[in-house]
């Protein structure tokens, strides 16, 4: 009896400990869409880490059929939608989707047939706050689409970077004379409105709201404002405190995948402190609900075009897949099981127990989380310090590559992987900076074409590794290590150089 009263109380002081409402981890399907196998899988993983929620972004990948437009080739069917979130429903899963009305609506404003919503022409990130009559009927049928596949409570409507805001000489007006705040809010509180027309609680991102505090009583009460922090002071954006002072329902967010991460740099580091730091700040300051957020891509986008027609949008940046990344997911998990913030050892214990390591294996993964990656990139970069980052990421790459996991051996050639683009990575930028070195001359063109040569038979293997290692959990993995990376530049300068 005493033992089962013992165990009582450990489970009780878990889940108060925890004190978060909505346990949250986030898919985002804007530039690498997972299969629906690695979906529930993924799925499974949150439950048994003790979550609630998941957070979809499905972009084009939804199977939109009044707004059949949007699709890309990575659509899911209707049925596989429903098959998913009827299986989250069973293993304790609340699939809350995610539908950007206002920033980040590039798939949707590329379209001819939504482009009168564009705040700008040339930039269509951004739909145009003050043409909301026409955008009211446009996202009522978004959103009705999405909603019929989603009985969650929540649908989250994005509302985040909407940076464009003023662009429109209507719009400078507009702010001229009512202020920012006004704007933005006056936008917001109309799309939240179609929201709970559906019967849902609109769940907005806090960043904008901040900047721009003082309409945001027009919003309705039971809006859930969700501040995002990977790594930053809490007043940020704005007054935090302001905010919640204000009553509104408030959920934090963190990061296991953001800048400057990319598909050759990832800043573990960061997203661990992140974590040790930003959770129980979000429990002291009485939060409803924590997310850790993934992001596949920065949201900023070039333009491919013929004339006036869209051939494609490139994503500035891309990072390395989920698959690679199971460690900050366990990381969050016990961040939000425990009152303590994330224990130092938690890299160590994880070496051990998921990987099967002794004590030399524990200390390699310490020393590859706790590794600085830098962009190496702008003017100030030079020779000699890519030369020292080329020395230590060789130096990892032989460590991670004569380790021997006892499990989870799949996983760890991710690790090992990673250190091989980011060493490919950074042999192509110290002979780019020859080529964009001043008094660079065509007579220096053959010898940086020689050095380049191997650079791109070996970044075709890793390309390979790359797809092997991917293919159960992208739909394509072939785009992240070729189309919009730092292999296509090496290409064109190998073509250059010649």
């Amino acid at each position: 009896m005493k033992r089962i009263l013992i165990i009582i109380g450990i489970l009780l002081s878990l889940l108060d400990a925890r004190a978060f409402d909505v346990r949250a981890v986030y898919v985002d399907h804007r530039t690498q869409v997972m299969t629906m196998p690695a979906l529930k899988a993924f799925a499974k993983k949150a439950a048994d880490g003790g979550m609630n929620a998941i957070i979809m972004e499905w972009e084009a990948s939804f199977p939109f059929r009044e707004n059949a437009t949007l699709c890309n080739q990575y659509a899911f069917s209707v049925e596989e939608v429903k098959d998913f979130v009827a299986y989250c429903s069973s293993i304790g899963i609340d699939v809350i989707p995610l539908q950007n009305c206002f920033g980040h609506a590039e798939y949707i404003l590329r379209h001819e047939r939504y482009a009168v919503l564009r705040e700008d022409n040339r930039d269509f990130s951004q739909v145009c706050p003050l043409k909301v009559q026409q955008a009211e009927p446009v996202f009522r049928s978004i959103f009705a689409e999405i909603a019929a596949l989603h009985p969650s409570k929540y649908l989250h409507i994005g509302c985040d970077e909407t940076v464009l805001l003023g662009r429109d000489k209507k719009c400078a007006a507009y702010i001229e004379e009512n202020g920012r705040s006004k704007l933005f809010v006056g936008y917001v509180a109309r799309m939240c409105a179609i929201a709970k027309e559906l019967g849902k609680t609109p769940v907005i991102w806090a960043d904008i709201l901040l900047q721009y505090p003082e309409a945001a009583a027009e919003l309705p009460e039971d809006v859930v404002i969700v501040d995002w922090n990977y790594g930053w002071k809490a007043n940020h954006f704005g007054d935090l405190d302001a905010l919640i002072a204000q009553g509104f329902t408030m959920w934090g967010a963190s990061s296991m995948r953001s800048s400057p991460d990319n598909i050759y740099l990832t800043d573990w580091p960061k997203h661990f402190a992140n974590l040790r730091n930003y959770v129980p700040f979000c429990r002291e300051k009485g939060f409803a609900g924590m997310v850790q957020t993934s992001w596949s891509t920065s949201g900023t986008y070039g333009y491919v075009r013929d004339h006036g027609n869209t051939i494609d949008i490139q994503p500035i940046r891309e990072v390395y897949p989920v698959s690679a990344f199971d460690v900050l997911l366990q990381a969050f998990f016990e961040a939000l099981a425990t009152e303590a913030p994330l224990a130092d050892d938690f890299v160590r214990r994880y070496a051990a127990g998921h990987f099967g390591f002794g004590e030399d294996g524990c200390s390699l993964l310490e020393d590859f989380f706790a590794m600085e990656q830098k962009p190496v990139t702008g003017r100030g970069v030079k020779q000699e310090d890519l030369s020292a980052a080329i020395s230590e990421v060789e130096a990892m790459g032989k460590r991670l590559h004569s380790a021997r996991p006892r499990k989870a051996r799949s996983e760890f050639k991710h690790y090992v992987l990673m250190m091989d683009i980011r060493l490919n990575y950074l042999k192509y930028r110290k002979v780019q900076l020859c080529f964009e070195a001043p008094g660079f001359g065509c007579e220096g063109r053959p010898a940086l074409a020689a050095e380049l040569k191997p650079l791109i038979r070996e970044a075709k293997k890793l390309d390979r590794r790359f797809r092997r290692l991917n293919a159960s959990t992208l739909k394509d993995p072939s785009v992240q290590l070729g189309k919009y990376s730092y292999v296509q530049q090496m290409k064109y300068l190998y073509a250059t150089c010649r």
